[in-house]
């Protein structure tokens, strides 16, 4: 049976707390199977864990580093996807049926990734990769 997700990829905006749902995300990603925070969660917090979003490259360690929320969402499909199926992008106006789980990684340039899973309404976990990775893994 499926364990359906969404991911939406949220920036940091003064103001709105992460265990709340923004009013604006991005892009959003639609996952079919896995959605729950063992499987996926711990996927996007081992992805995530370290990383962080500048604005501009400069030389840098540019394996753990994203150019913007761009970038970010960009790789982060590329992370997911392997194939036809499974993952989509969608419209983050759209909202997608049958939803188990809804995550949202916020960042923004210089500032930690931090990671959101709601359950329904309901926000059951708020933090940074690796505070998932302890609580899930």
């Amino acid at each position: 049976m499926a364990t359906r997700a969404k991911i939406h990829i949220a920036r940091r905006e003064e103001g709105v707390s992460f265990s709340e749902i923004p009013s604006k995300v991005i892009v959003s990603i639609y996952s079919h199977w896995d959605g729950y925070p063992e499987g996926l969660g711990v996927q996007l917090a081992e992805y995530f864990d370290g990383k962080v979003v500048t604005n501009g490259l400069g030389g840098r360690d540019d394996y753990n580093l994203f150019n913007g929320m761009g970038c970010l969402a960009a790789s982060l499909i590329a992370e997911l996807k392997d194939g036809p199926g499974n993952v989509y992008i969608e419209d983050p106006e759209c909202p997608h049926s049958w939803i188990d789980y809804e995550y949202y990684i916020w960042g923004d340039d210089a500032k930690d990734i931090w990671i959101s899973i709601f359950d329904g309404s309901e926000c059951i976990f708020v933090g940074r990769p690796l505070q998932l990775l302890d609580k899930y893994s």
